[in-house]
């Protein structure tokens, strides 16, 4: 097997595991540890992956990473969405990030109600421009270099002067001890902010990233009122979380 070949394969069982050993990916394509280990190290250098003790996983701040992140999974997200539109009421006000399900959220909306939305994603602002029913309000500060959205202190500042009444935030990591985290420490401090502007915080998560943690903390579990996923409320991966006095949808 070429090299070329090997990295591939390497970033094929990382997107389907997020994260690998390197003992196990040495057994299944035959190779040294010692040859897996070079190509992490290779492949963590160029942005890929990110390198972890005894192996690696996903790497979230990789631009690539977040273009497939868009578009995988796209039934499930359709599933947390439609869940997600069930608790709008017309006449309230919304605060919104992230680009994957809040994008399909909105799709969710009836045309006759009537709602204001506070966002920093520049994609969802601009998809909301054709909804006359509803005022969006764009948050104003710097664009990441990473992602197509406001973040850093102007944002934070921004969110001081408003208080909505629910918060749709996509997750990437929930865990319920150590809370909700994040790859990218702006986003995370973005977050937070978003938390304290909020009557009440609807944590939207694929099921498989229950259970992971990333470097950044955003928030704990006790600040979540509800968490919607893609799996029934009865799924044996939520009853740490009910249990915790959060509401599952």
């Amino acid at each position: 097997m070429l090299k070329v070949e090997r990295q591939n394969a390497i970033l094929q069982e990382i997107r389907t595991h997020n994260k690998v050993h390197s003992s196990k990916l040495s057994q299944l394509l035959n190779v040294s540890e010692d040859t897996i280990r070079r190509d992490l190290r290779e492949l963590a250098g160029n942005g890929h992956i990110k390198k972890v003790h005894g192996g690696a996983m996903a790497n979230p701040n990789s631009p690539e990473s977040f273009r497939k992140q868009k578009i995988s999974q796209q039934a499930e997200r359709e599933i947390i969405a439609e869940k997600a539109a069930s608790l709008f009421q017309s006449g309230q006000v919304i605060l919104m990030e992230g680009e994957s399900t809040n994008l399909l959220l909105v799709d969710y909306i009836p045309d006759d109600m009537t709602l204001t939305i506070f966002t920093n994603s520049l994609r969802l602002a601009t998809k909301l421009f054709n909804y006359q029913n509803i005022e969006t309000v764009l948050l104003g500060g710097k664009i990441s270099h990473k992602y197509p959205m406001t973040l850093g202190i102007d944002v934070i500042n921004a969110l001081g002067e408003i208080h909505a009444d629910l918060f749709f935030t996509e997750i990437d990591s929930i865990h319920e001890d150590i809370g909700i985290t994040d790859g990218d420490r702006e986003n995370a401090y973005t977050k937070k902010a978003m938390f304290r502007s909020s009557s009440q915080v609807i944590a939207m998560c694929l099921s498989n990233e229950i259970g992971t943690i990333q470097p950044f903390k955003v928030e704990s579990v006790s600040q979540i009122h509800m968490i919607i996923t893609e799996e029934s409320p009865d799924h044996h991966q939520l009853n740490r979380f009910s249990n915790k006095g959060v509401q599952i949808l």
